[in-house]
């Protein structure tokens, strides 16, 4: 090995495999953070659905622990689809309807520079908006022929994406882009049920939503945040946090719960057995290899690779 190449392993071989570990840190946070926003656009298209369809035919809720049934029995493997979590995606949908997901991001524009006065008044704003009977009206303002409804029974239950696009009169696309750009999915399931369960007012639900993203908490943190009213201390205290955070930190308590969260790899179709050693070496163990194969043949030094890679794979 030359000088040259033995001085760049003493003095910056270290801060060069750290400046690699922590993009795959933030890559794994990336990822997990895509996967739990589809996941929560998933469930809210399946919520509006339901609505919709408990509406038009005038089912009542019985429906849903039959379709929680009809799926355990056609989908034996997915655990996400209980009547107790469809029942909580009715209540995301009925919570957060295309219109709120907007005020939130219009919201999340005039606080970029946060201050006490401005996080006061835009919580006040949407406090006071009246979204929850947007959905039902839309519902039952829905042109029929906007979805091909016909006398047959069967056409009526068209598509769920086009279903939920004729809701809201807008393309699919459209509506999913503004999901994602919506503070709403970038928190776990958890949280977001833990938020549904405080029966908070919309400004409250955006202001505890956009802390959980900023600090990164876990759904205990922030049951016991909401459970002891953080934003009435903060804002007697004169205190306001960035509102600007749009990925958690990979080290936070939220983005270690997006590892290793059963919703998402129920969906996605993780083994059943997975344990959460199982899930973190699904997501790192063959890119740690294959990164420490590259950068150790970077150095000429076979013995040495051989060396990283054992120990790889010993961990």
């Amino acid at each position: 090995m030359s000088n040259k190449e033995s001085n760049i392993e003493k003095t910056n071989f270290d801060a060069f495999i750290q400046a690699v570990g922590s993009e795959i840190e933030q890559a794994q946070v990336r990822l997990i953070v895509a996967a739990n926003a589809q996941m929560l656009f998933h469930y809210w298209k399946v919520g509006n659905y339901i609505l919709y369809h408990q509406q038009l035919h005038g089912w009542g809720s019985k429906i849903i622990k039959q379709l929680a049934k009809a799926i355990r029995l056609h989908y034996p493997e997915k655990k996400g689809y209980s009547e107790r979590n469809l029942t909580y995606m009715c209540q995301f949908a009925k919570a957060y309807p295309l219109r709120a997901l907007q005020s939130f991001i219009e919201t999340d524009a005039r606080l970029s520079v946060p201050t006490i006065q401005s996080v006061t008044n835009e919580v006040l704003k949407l406090n006071d908006k009246q979204f929850t009977q947007e959905l039902t009206a839309q519902i039952q303002s829905i042109d029929c022929q906007s979805l091909a409804i016909t006398q047959e029974v069967p056409a009526q239950f068209e598509d769920v994406g086009k279903t939920v696009s004729a809701i809201y009169r807008m393309g699919i696309r459209e509506i999913e882009e503004i999901f994602l750009t919506s503070p709403i999915a970038k928190i776990n399931w958890t949280s977001q049920m833990t938020i549904l369960d405080s029966s908070l007012p919309l400004g409250l639900s955006y202001w505890y939503t956009k802390q959980s993203i900023e600090m990164g908490w876990s759904s205990n943190v922030l049951k016991l945040q909401i459970d002891s009213d953080l934003y009435s201390r903060q804002i007697s205290n004169n205190k306001v946090n960035n509102f600007t955070t749009t990925l958690p930190a990979p080290q936070s308590d939220l983005a270690n719960y997006l590892l290793k969260d059963p919703y998402i790899f129920d969906l996605a179709g993780a083994k059943e057995k997975a344990d959460e050693r199982d899930i973190e070496e699904q997501l790192v163990k063959h890119v740690t290899r294959y990164l420490l194969e590259l950068l150790c043949k970077g150095l000429h030094n076979i013995s040495y690779a051989n060396k990283f890679i054992m120990q790889s794979d010993l961990n």
